[in-house]
């Protein structure tokens, strides 16, 4: 089980649920967990940024790491058509970490907190050799929970808002290139995930499925496909970018249709949904659900393009 996706299949299997689930509706495999105590299903999710994983304090102030943590564990919720209500964080500090960080840190998670709804009640504090953010979300879906299981063959598939560009802005970072028209800006991006709780009205009247992007789009996407027993078919050329994405790629000698579909953590949310206007207001279409499996890449030609490894995996 060395890969990430290989050992969750297996938590999946060891902690299935069994015909006296006890209220839980959905377990292990989605973006959240899906749980009814009472009058109504409650979504649950929890997401952790480590040290030299997630982030490199020489790249990040501390104020903006709680704003990026809060909102990255927000964003399953989200993608499950839900309203963020409420978050719980653990936070492990190493001895260097001084009072003005721990303050900075949660200045940055309480500004998120407002932007997304979601507030803080309650979490740990423990001390460590590594700082780590684990935030535990929870929220209340508008409906039924949208889940990763649903697309249909037919469905269109659509993306908010661009692609490419957190990864992108982690490039400059990287590589200092601050000096590029627009770096700055592709910075701010990757240090600041998007707001994406505008969608949630469409995404709870028309779509079938939906996923977070958060280990890249081609891979997030075959999540859903897999779960939802379908194939995807993609336009490279529809992909959306932000402005100035392709000029700032080449500078970088990045391939741009790579990183917009496998550079990850853009917390935009991937959906499918009978083709129509509502689910235009929200997303632009990249692609088309089709029977059978796996995803394909076509350019403007109409020939597949192969992008390698298809995301950010864990322990790969």
């Amino acid at each position: 089980m060395i890969d990430e996706f290989a050992k969750i299949e297996w938590l999946k299997a060891r902690f299935e649920l069994d015909g006296d689930s006890n209220g839980i509706l959905v377990g292990i495999g989605d973006d959240a967990a899906v749980i009814d105590f009472g009058d109504r299903p409650s979504i649950v999710t929890v997401d952790a940024h480590v040290e030299n994983v997630h982030f490199r304090r020489d790249l990040i102030s501390c104020r903006e790491l709680g704003y990026r943590a809060l909102v990255a564990a927000v964003s399953d919720v989200w993608a499950m058509a839900a309203v963020p209500r409420a978050a719980l964080i653990a936070l492990t500090l190493p001895p260097s970490f001084s009072d003005g960080d721990f303050r900075e840190l949660i200045e940055g998670i309480a500004e998120a907190a407002t932007g997304t709804g979601a507030k803080v009640i309650g979490g740990n504090l423990s001390a460590s050799e590594s700082l780590t953010v684990t935030t535990t979300a929870l929220g209340t879906p508008l409906g039924k929970p949208l889940m990763r299981a649903g697309a249909r063959p037919g469905d269109a598939i659509y993306v908010t808002g661009t692609l490419g560009a957190a990864a992108l802005g982690l490039a400059v970072l990287e590589s200092r290139a601050f000096g590029l028209e627009h770096g700055r800006r592709f910075v701010e991006r990757w240090k600041r995930p998007p707001i994406n709780g505008y969608a949630l009205d469409v995404l709870a009247a028309v779509a079938t499925a939906a996923v977070d992007v958060s280990d890249g789009a081609l891979q997030d996407l075959g999540h859903l496909c897999t779960a939802s027993g379908v194939g995807a078919v993609l336009r490279a050329s529809s992909v959306p970018t932000a402005t100035g994405y392709e000029t700032s790629c080449a500078a970088l000698d990045l391939d741009p249709t790579k990183l917009s579909l496998t550079g990850g953590e853009d917390y935009e949310l991937i959906f499918t949904a009978p083709e129509c206007s509502e689910a235009e207001k929200i997303g632009s279409k990249i692609g088309t659900v089709i029977e059978g499996n796996g995803t394909r890449v076509l350019d403007e030609a109409g020939e597949q393009i192969d992008l390698g490894n298809a995301g950010f995996r864990h322990f790969a």
